[in-house]
């Protein structure tokens, strides 16, 4: 079992906190915690009459219809790496992203602040959140990755890379689960969220207004 009480998570969020792997700094382990985000999500959920799936077990079945699609992740997520037990209760392990500089990425979130690194163009970051969209248009991936937190930009040795860190898919609150059911009424979805993101990056004052 992995021990990890008392260490302070690197990261966290309204389902989880994210863990350095106490044997292995080059990956990190998510857990499920019970903070209030969580409940009023939960609550929702059961005014729906559905039960309530824990966000490793929504990130873990994401991870694997992908694989079974012969999806490659490569290119924008960390590697899955599966669950593991820890004293927190059972994690999940990936790969921790760490650019050339031995810096985690900078969040999208950070560089609408205008607090990213100076070197990094506006308009790239503008056309790699555009190319993401596309991926995650073609693989119907409606999930967290959308949101200007768990989109970041990590420095290579020829410029950046955006990477996104959470492939939770998002709870169905339809009445009749059509983006479940089918892959069309997915990318619709997918489409309308960064159709709003974009509308926000290119609200963003320094940030190029067109496309």
């Amino acid at each position: 079992m992995i021990e990890l009480k008392g260490v302070e998570p690197f990261s966290s969020g309204s389902f989880r906190d994210c863990f350095v792997h106490p044997d292995d700094p080059s990956r990190c382990i998510k857990v499920v915690h019970l903070r209030s985000g969580a409940s009023r999500i939960g609550r929702v959920e059961r005014l729906l009459g559905r039960r309530m799936v824990d966000a490793n077990l929504r990130e873990f079945r994401e991870y694997r219809r992908l694989a079974a699609n012969r999806v490659s992740l490569e290119r924008y997520f960390p590697r899955l790496h599966g669950p593991v037990a820890t004293d927190l209760g059972r994690g999940l392990c990936f790969d921790r992203l760490v650019g050339i500089d031995g810096r985690p990425p900078t969040a999208l979130a950070t560089i609408l602040q205008g607090e990213g690194p100076e070197d990094l163009d506006a308009e790239f970051v503008l056309r790699e959140v555009m190319e993401f969209a596309g991926f995650c248009r073609r693989h119907a991936i409606l999930a967290s990755c959308d949101e200007i937190g768990n989109i970041g930009f990590l420095r290579e040795a020829e410029g950046f890379r955006l990477v996104a860190y959470d492939l939770k898919y998002r709870v169905n609150k339809e009445l009749l689960p059509l983006s479940t059911l089918f892959a069309s009424f997915r990318r619709r979805k997918v489409e309308r969220r960064f159709a709003r993101l974009f509308r926000f990056i290119t609200e963003t004052p320094g940030m190029p207004c067109g496309t």
